[in-house]
């Protein structure tokens, strides 16, 4: 079999990473994935909370780990009702008297602890399995009521807790900010800490999904003094051994470095992770690179995006990875590469042969005669390569369609978040080359998420809580929830960089694409 039907994997991936790129416009910063969801989340889905004290723990063989019969059980009596008072009285567990609640629990913990509680299903109550509390945390979880729905104010209370001692806090803050609009981010700018913050992102033990959220939020208020540190972070001066762990969450870094230096900062960027040929740079680093290249050129009020774009055509002269930064050049209109990608694909080979479809897609989306002209050339080369582009435009197209739940309230839904305008996001160009077809749009619904390492694992719905009407959490499995930092941290960081190493890795180990 010739390499040119050898490689519809490879041309897949790249349209589905298309396909996250655009729609993430509606979102946020891309960087930042959330572990679960928040205790507000939490909470607005539940139709009954209270905070309860463990009175029987499940016996300690319904916890061996061969243990028959039904799951163990825990015995809760209630302290304090935090929502749907009025269900919980019918359902006779609230005063002094009141029944306990009975429900799953699969950990041992002491008798006489604090757990939050929640419930759905009324008048009997499905409760969830507890989440052990302390005292702090208890305030905290009352504290969460009074603080606004959304926006900066509400940020700043989260802010206190993101290093906090106690790891429930700190992970519950972190969820707020990941989950939260970038715009609410930059309103908190005159009261973060950037000294704290950098302290932070240098300190090796922090986690790369908390570094990438620090780096976020340093690229708001931070200085040029700030970037420089930033700087010798990419550049690798002065950390070795497990300091090293200090460059993870490298693309919120880069995105942060470029944001607090300018436009010139973009040449150390070029230097030290898109011009490979005096070095080799690992395509981890390059790919992130890529990304931050993606954020700076929608979220950026500091660099103009064809300086963006001039980085990004760089990768143009590396045939292997030209595909990476095809699509993003046709989104942005830049039509001044069409000489090259009708070199790169009468040039491409067994190493390369992935780059024919987006080149085809970025040239029926070009509205400049000498594409057309140029996507007759070169079906006369490859037909085959023409379809496959028309094919995985048409299932980019699916996607993107599909509609977000949420959409409405996410913030940005009625365009891009940096553009006042408040204009409608323009479309994946891989759209213009062809309708999605009935079976496009039923393999898209077949996709299932990809998670990175730093997201979530928690198949339950995310959602707003600011948004009115939310409904109940249901007993049954969910839908995933709207897009926000994590939706796209998801796809992004997981679909983009795992599955595009492995089918790399892939490729050269057998030889050419497979």
């Amino acid at each position: 079999m010739s390499p040119t039907h050898r490689f519809p994997l490879r041309a897949l991936v790249l349209a589905l990473v298309l396909v996250a790129a655009v729609a993430g416009r509606a979102t946020a910063c891309p960087f930042c994935g959330a572990v679960s969801l928040t205790f507000a989340q939490e909470i607005a889905q539940s139709q009954a909370a209270v905070i309860a004290r463990l009175v029987e723990p499940p016996t300690e063989g319904s916890l061996a780990p061969r243990a028959d019969g039904p799951l163990p059980k825990a015995r809760f009596a209630v302290v304090e009702v935090l929502k749907g008072a009025d269900l919980v009285a019918e359902a006779g567990h609230e005063g002094p008297d009141g029944t306990l609640i009975e429900t799953i629990m699969l950990e041992r913990k002491p008798v006489g602890g604090l757990h939050l509680l929640m419930a759905v299903e009324p008048p009997k109550l499905v409760w969830s399995t507890p989440i052990a509390v302390s005292d702090r945390a208890v305030a905290y979880i009352k504290r969460l009521g009074t603080l606004p729905e959304k926006g900066p104010d509400r940020l700043a209370f989260f802010q206190q807790h993101l290093e906090d001692e106690d790891e429930v806090l700190a992970r519950d803050a972190y969820d707020e900010f990941a989950v939260a609009p970038y715009e609410d981010v930059r309103g908190l700018e005159s009261r973060m800490d950037p000294t704290q913050l950098l302290a932070w992102i240098e300190n090796p033990r922090v986690a790369a999904n908390r570094r990438r959220l620090y780096a976020t939020m340093l690229g708001v208020c931070g200085t040029k003094a700030d970037a420089a540190r930033i700087g010798k972070i990419l550049a690798g001066e002065g950390f070795t051994g497990d300091t090293a762990e200090v460059r993870s969450g490298l693309d919120a870094l880069i995105a942060c470095y470029v944001t607090l230096q300018g436009p010139e900062g973009l040449d150390l960027v070029d230097r030290l992770f898109l011009s490979r040929g005096e070095r080799e740079v690992p395509f981890t680093e390059t790919y992130a690179a890529v990304m931050a290249l993606r954020f700076l050129g929608e979220e950026s009020r500091e660099v103009p995006r064809e300086r963006v774009l001039a980085s990004l055509r760089r990768l143009l002269e590396e045939p292997k990875l030209a595909d990476l930064v095809i699509a993003d050049l046709a989104r942005w209109q830049d039509w001044s590469v069409v000489g090259r990608l009708e070199e790169l694909f009468t040039k491409a080979n067994a190493d390369n042969i992935f780059v024919r479809e987006p080149v085809i897609n970025y040239l029926k989306a070009c509205p400049l005669p000498e594409a057309a002209a140029a996507v007759e050339r070169l079906t006369a080369i490859d037909p085959e390569a023409v379809r496959r582009a028309a094919t995985l435009a048409g299932f980019a197209g699916a996607l993107a369609a599909k509609p977000a739940p949420a959409a409405a309230a996410a913030p940005g839904a009625d365009g891009d978040p940096g553009d006042p305008s408040g204009a409608t996001p323009t479309p994946p160009p891989a759209a213009a080359a062809g309708p999605a077809t009935s079976d496009d749009q039923a393999l898209a619904s077949r996709v299932a998420p990809v998670l990175a390492d730093d997201d979530a694992t928690d198949a339950r719905a995310s959602i707003d809580p600011a948004a009115p009407g939310s409904a109940p959490l249901s007993a049954a499995a969910v839908a995933p929830g709207p897009a926000s930092w994590l939706s796209w941290a998801l796809l992004l960081g997981g679909l983009g960089i795992l599955v595009a190493m492995i089918i790399r890795s892939a490729m050269h180990a057998g030889g050419g694409p497979t």
